[in-house]
């Protein structure tokens, strides 16, 4: 299946058709299928979802149309789903969140009371700011105010082209109220709850609540009604109308939810993600960060997908992987995700305006603020290469134990659980039990095996067994993997016994023989040298700005020579003057600019403004033609970067060495670096390899031959016409990193593989390592390697 790709388009500004359509055309040059239009930290105007809003989003989505990109809406102003901003909880207050806790002091509003080895116990019921997804009426009028306004209010032609709704992160409650919840823990609630499991089950619910939090005689069995009551009561209050209104009107619902990672997570947040991704149309998962983080969701949804849909899945990616991320990670990532069977990607995200509160939005935003936006389209194209190598086809079904991990999960194991992703969560009887049947699936995954993924209920309610084979929805199965945790009711158990009686193979834990891969290299040749000369270029230099008065900055820098320069601002600003001289301020499609003319310079300068929109200190940088030196020395900091204490100096462009272009004067440098030299091939080659270069990625022209793009690992280019012996000119574009401009620099881990926007701000969170100090910032300036050695290896068939 070919996969497709898109952008979370994050609408952070007032709404300008111009810009909007001049976005859309980038988007289509990238390579992307489609956008999904995302208001985020939206500035209301025009206001949302009102008829000025629709009349522009209109026409939007109608020039999307004309350039053949499809376009999705993200069904809410912000995130999690379900609020329309807020104004829903004003009109339906009692469409509210709601939650038990588990206290040892009397809340206002007790809901159950109880004694545990000699001690009183309370389960106080709390409200949040969140909807209420158990509430069946809630959902209605989320549908009402949001997808109906939508399909009544957009021009009719935009409505039809619009080809999905995006719903993010719904759940049962408990994870948007994460920082409100007790060390005790907390359940999710809705009213009705206890009439509801009395229907099911016949039983006080009330009465045996304490159960959920303290081991005693019947809990295992009462957690697993509980559980799963609120998981069937999520789906059909919340998932099933939305994705049934899609379905109406022509539409897909997409959505992922939180907290899908793994089965321990999955429990409080949605039970289990096997029964709610296959309600879902196009049924999705977040997989943010940068590095592969867990091969059991990925292969969830697509196992869903294969079973119950038509083999189609969605993700939402590598959102938080930072500035320093680059086309080798991202081509990584998303190979990936390809090899678990995704087949929509959506990148996480694009920011509509870059200012500085969005440049440390869950960067990176990409592509178009990427220093390598122009090599995406390659990312693409190798991308799409790998996906039509790649099969979901599978004869084996590994059984995840939800149930299992439901009978032993206590609800103060999430207070002590990483909210962000559950890579870290409590040793305990369901925290062993996790672990264990990851480790199990990670042995499943390097054997290189064929499998899909169910939970036992899932198997329960649609496993037949079909001439010696198990089908689970469009699939067939002959062998089955679980382990000691996984839980079968008597019909699970029946079905097992019919299945192996009638040839089919259950194996009790996962002992599978790796299967290597044999796969084919370019044979490399002779090492030649070549002597680089950078071509003159356009640098950087980032400033720290302090606070001087309300909305007021003040930045300085040192120079030892005298030259032009235009200072940049991420945010729009109402003043700026240079050592005491006012500057005029041009307004920039992401930020502001500002002339220096050469004959203002000092040997220190001091640049002062004021933001128009100051929600974090600014950045700013000053652009021209010269080298930042550092005063002090160069050193190797961590998570491949280099680093030094500073301070920096401008200096005139003098030639420097491309082995190391940090030192050499270009460590904040956004722009490509051009370098031009000469090979003598000994022997005709098929391609060249750059053992040495060290940049974000590079472009490689040789003899007037476009060759293309290249990047880490390999550093290779394979040309279309052979390289025949004798000399050569070549040009090498070096990319340098966008962490180098960007930052965080003075991180003390450097360019961290997820970066939150309180990495910007040095506040130690869930993504720093547990070690770290409360303040994460260094003396220290932190930056990407930027350079290219004169080793090139010729490469042959």
């Amino acid at each position: 299946m070919i996969p497709r790709f898109y952008t979370l388009w994050a609408i952070n500004a007032p709404l300008n058709e111009r810009r909007l359509f001049h976005q859309l055309e980038l988007m289509q040059s990238w390579g992307l299928n489609g956008v999904v239009f995302h208001p985020r930290f939206y500035p209301n105007i025009p206001p949302y979802l009102s008829d000025d809003y629709l009349r522009i989003l209109s026409r939007v989505i109608l020039y999307a149309r004309s350039l053949g990109l499809e376009f999705w809406i993200y069904d809410e102003n912000g995130w999690p789903s379900g609020t329309v901003g807020g104004e829903l909880l004003k009109h339906y207050p009692d469409d509210t969140q709601r939650w038990l806790s588990l206290t040892a002091e009397r809340p206002d509003d007790c809901a159950s009371e109880f004694k545990r080895e000699g001690r009183q116990w309370y389960l106080g019921c709390h409200q949040g700011i969140g909807l209420d997804y158990l509430k069946p009426e809630a959902s209605h009028h989320f549908l009402q105010m949001t997808y109906e306004r939508y399909r009544t209010g957009l021009d009719p032609a935009a409505f039809e082209h619009v080809s999905a709704f995006f719903s993010d992160e719904p759940e049962f409650g408990l994870a948007h109220a994460y920082d409100s919840l007790p060390k005790g823990g907390a359940i999710p609630w809705t009213p009705r709850l206890p009439e509801l499991f009395h229907d099911r089950h016949g039983e006080d619910l009330l009465a045996q609540l304490p159960l959920l939090f303290f081991p005693d005689e019947g809990y295992r069995e009462l957690r697993v009604k509980f559980w799963e009551l609120l998981t069937d009561l999520f789906v059909e209050s919340f998932i099933v109308p939305i994705d049934q209104w899609c379905r109406k009107h022509g539409k897909r619902f997409t959505a992922h939810v939180k907290g899908e990672e793994h089965p321990l997570f999955q429990v409080p947040m949605s039970g289990s993600c096997h029964q709610v991704l296959r309600h879902i149309g196009l049924p999705g998962i977040d997989a943010l960060e940068r590095f592969p983080s867990g091969h059991f969701f990925p292969r969830q949804v697509a196992s869903v997908a294969q079973q119950f849909g038509n083999g189609e899945c969605m993700v939402e990616c590598f959102g938080g992987a930072g500035w320093g991320a680059g086309p080798e990670d991202l081509e990584r990532y998303l190979n990936w995700l390809i090899g678990h069977g995704l087949t929509h990607f959506v990148t996480h995200l694009y920011q509509y305006r870059l200012t500085t509160h969005a440049l440390q939005d869950w960067p990176p935003s990409h592509p178009g603020h990427m220093t390598w936006a122009e090599a995406w389209p390659e990312v693409i194209k190798r991308v799409k290469g790998f996906a039509a190598k790649t099969s979901m086809n599978a004869n084996t079904l590994v059984i995840a134990p939800h149930r299992g991990i439901m009978e032993e999960f206590e609800p103060w194991e999430l207070t002590q659980t990483n909210i962000h992703n559950a890579a870290t969560y409590p040793d305990t009887a369901a925290g062993r039990l996790n672990t264990e049947f990851l480790r199990m699936l990670g042995r499943i995954q390097a054997s290189g095996s064929a499998y899909h993924v169910s939970d036992e209920r899932s198997v329960e309610q649609n496993g037949e067994i079909v001439s010696g084979r198990l089908r689970v929805g469009h699939c067939h199965y002959d062998t089955i993997i679980s382990n000691h945790a996984v839980k079968w009711t008597a019909e699970g158990v029946d079905l097992l016994k019919r299945f192996e009686a009638d040839g089919g193979v259950i194996l009790r834990e996962a002992r599978i023989v790796p299967v290597r891969e044999v796969t084919s290299a370019p044979v490399s040749g002779a090492v030649c040298d070549v002597v680089w000369k950078l071509k003159p270029a356009n640098n950087d230099l980032v400033l720290e700005a302090e606070p001087c008065g309300d909305s007021q900055f003040v930045a300085s820098f040192e120079v030892n020579a005298r030259m032009e320069m235009d200072v940049f601002f991420a945010d729009d600003i109402d003043a700026s003057s240079f050592n005491g001289q006012q500057l005029e301020i041009e307004r920039m499609e992401d930020g502001s600019i500002c002339h220096v003319p050469c004959d203002y310079l000092q040997q220190r300068n001091e640049i002062r403004f004021q933001c128009l929109d100051q929600r974090t200190t600014p950045f700013l940088a000053v652009r021209g033609k010269f080298l930042v030196r550092s005063l002090s020395s160069y050193v190797g900091g961590t998570n491949h970067t280099i680093k030094t204490p500073g301070p920096f100096v401008l200096d005139d462009v003098t030639e420097k060495s491309a082995h190391d272009l940090i030192e050499a004067g270009y460590p904040f440098c956004r722009s490509p670096l051009t370098l031009i030299g000469d090979i003598e091939l000994r022997e005709a080659a098929r391609g060249l390899q750059f053992p040495d270069i060290q940049a974000a990625c590079a472009h490689l022209t040789i003899d007037d031959q476009d060759c293309g793009w290249c990047w880490g690992p390999d550093w290779q280019i394979l040309v279309n016409k052979p390289l025949i012996t004798g000399r050569h000119h070549i040009e090498a574009k070096l990319v340098p990193s966008t962490f180098n401009f960007f930052g965080p620099h003075h991180h003390i881990d450097g360019d961290c593989h997820v970066v939150t926007p309180y990495h910007f701000l040095y506040q130690k969170n869930f993504a720093d390592r547990a070690d770290a100090p409360q303040s994460t910032r260094g003396s220290f300036w932190h930056f990407k390697p930027l350079g290219i050695g004169g080793r090139v290896q010729t490469i042959h068939k």
